[in-house]
């Protein structure tokens, strides 16, 4: 009996910490506003209407480095058209989330969700919000390419860039 509860107790413990990959979808952002990372405007996420990229991420998160200057490089091609918006998830280190946006040249807005108001499991996550408001696709992956996000972006979003 021992010997099956410690086999369950193991499967319970790694079934818990498998990554999904497509995570449930929500219909939408949580109506919160965030505050400002970087001293902009503070962003009300409920009341937000797409086509708009929004990227998870968080200074202590290896994957989120690496592309922070992709999501910077598809705002400097696209960002009239499709904005993106950065939320630095669960992170109690601002000083270092706002040196690393620095370093990364990061322009478009930063806000910080350090409750959480957003669900979330891991980093970093890719959310897509269409026109009325509504999640079209949310995934964690760490985007390696423009040319992956601009795919992307034009399935779930129904857009031409």
């Amino acid at each position: 009996m021992n010997k099956a509860f410690a086999l369950l107790v193991v499967a319970l413990l790694v079934a818990g910490c498998a990554s999904d990959p497509k995570p449930p979808k929500a219909d939408r952002l949580p109506d919160v506003t965030l505050s400002s990372l970087t001293g902009g405007a503070a962003v009300d996420l409920g009341k937000l209407r797409g086509p708009l990229v929004v990227n998870l991420w968080a200074q202590w998160c290896a994957p989120c480095k690496r592309e922070l200057p992709i999501y910077q490089s598809f705002f400097a091609k696209h960002g009239t058209d499709v904005p993106v918006l950065g939320v630095d998830w669960q992170d109690t280190q601002g000083d270092l989330a706002r040196a690393l946006a620095s370093a990364s040249g990061i322009t478009y807005p930063l806000v910080v969700d350090g409750k959480p108001d957003i669900r979330n499991k891991l980093l970093p996550k890719l959310i897509l919000v269409d026109a009325d408001g509504t999640i079209a696709y949310q995934e964690y992956v760490e985007i390696t390419s423009l040319g992956q996000l601009e795919r992307l972006v034009e399935k779930h979003l129904g857009v031409t860039l």
